[in-house]
């Protein structure tokens, strides 16, 4: 079965967020990426779009499908180069945030790169934290960069978009330590973090903005040793969060 052009059309159109926003879909490609979708109860798929050297075996009777040639996929692609399948997927629109989690929670304020976001998703999911609050000035959970990067902890991940100021609010009232990283900040070797609390990351270029800083409980930071002049905010989460777990 032949794609239609309003289809390619469509399908092109949701490489951008205006498109993804209006129509509360995207797009998530390749192999790996959708077979884990398919295991997954987070997010419903629409459709899904398979080339002959796809087993379509894998794909569940429920789900609706569409066999195309690879010449097909290559026009609806956003990879460079296109690989067997590819599925359009809801938004998941249906998540709150979870203030009694017995865990770290991570916070992003304007986090504006893609490839961290998506990044730092999967180190969470690495590091067992399971509820991320983002910005609504940090980048686009659905983005296509973010999906990729991420490599399906998105799938595991409950990721939220909140006011920080109002959201922080809450956590104080609740007694919650809330630990933002910031250049001149206690060491996190010497801090001992709680079970139970909020690690906020800044923006690459600006870091915690001052709105949010002055409702940080407790500022900490990564000392330096060399002469590089700063870490990426995703590599830096990482070692904080292996911190938290140390």
């Amino acid at each position: 079965m032949s794609l239609t052009k309003n289809e390619i059309k469509f399908i092109k159109s949701l490489q951008l967020k205006k498109f993804r926003e209006q129509h509360q879909q995207f797009v998530i490609e390749g192999e790996k990426m959708v077979c884990e979708l398919i295991n997954q109860s987070k997010f419903e798929i629409k459709h899904i779009y398979i080339t002959t050297d796809f087993d379509e075996n894998l794909i569940p009777n429920h789900i609706q499908k569409t066999n195309i040639s690879h010449k097909e996929l290559d026009r609806i692609t956003g990879f460079k180069k296109a690989n067997k399948i590819l599925a359009v997927v809801n938004f998941n629109n249906q998540k709150d945030i979870n203030y009694d989690e017995n865990n770290l929670i991570l916070m992003l304020d304007d986090v504006k790169d893609p490839g961290n976001l998506g990044t730092i998703i999967r180190t969470a999911d690495w590091f067992g934290i399971t509820q991320i609050i983002g910005s609504p000035n940090t980048v686009e959970l659905y983005n296509p960069k973010v999906i990729q990067s991420s490599m399906g902890a998105i799938y595991r991940i409950n990721y939220v978009v909140s006011d920080l100021e109002s959201t922080l609010n809450e956590f104080k009232s609740k007694n919650l330590p809330i630990y933002g990283a910031v250049i001149d900040g206690e060491s996190i070797y010497k801090s001992l973090m709680k079970t139970k609390c909020v690690l906020v990351m800044g923006s690459e270029s600006h870091g915690i903005s001052d709105k949010i800083k002055s409702l940080l409980t407790h500022q900490i930071s990564i000392p330096k040793f060399g002469l590089t002049e700063s870490l990426n905010v995703a590599m830096a989460t990482g070692i904080l969060l292996n911190e938290y777990k140390r």
